[in-house]
C-alpha cells in the first residue's frame, strides 16, 4: 500500500505545461496608475527628508505623528495632481 508510487494521481502528463500557467498575467495596475502612485510615495518621502532637515538646522517642535500625517496628505495630492495631470502634460524625452 505504500509502495503506490504509480497511482493515477501522482502522474503528471508528459511535459505539457498548464495553460493557465503560461498565459501572461494582467499587471495588477495600469502602468499610469502605478507611476502616479510612486509619485505620491516620492512626494511624501520629499517632504519627510525636508522636515528631517529642518529639524537638524533647528528645532521643529512637531513630533514624528503629525509629520507623517501631513507627509501622507502631500503623497495623495501629489499621487492625485499626477494622475489628473497626466493627459494635459507633454510626454517626457522631448528634446
Amino acid at each position: 500500500m505504500a509502495d503506490e508510487a504509480d497511482s493515477p494521481g501522482d502522474r503528471t502528463t508528459g511535459g505539457d505545461p498548464d495553460s493557465a500557467a503560461t498565459a501572461p498575467r494582467e499587471p495588477l495596475l495600469a502602468p499610469a496608475t502605478k507611476a502616479s502612485l510612486l509619485w505620491g510615495a516620492v512626494g511624501g518621502l520629499a517632504f519627510l527628508v525636508l522636515a528631517q532637515g529642518y529639524e537638524l538646522l533647528g528645532d521643529l517642535g512637531v513630533g514624528i505623528g503629525p509629520k507623517v500625517a501631513v507627509a501622507l496628505v502631500v503623497a495623495a495630492v501629489t499621487a492625485l495632481a499626477t494622475h489628473l495631470a497626466r493627459g494635459r502634460l507633454p510626454a517626457g524625452g522631448g528634446r
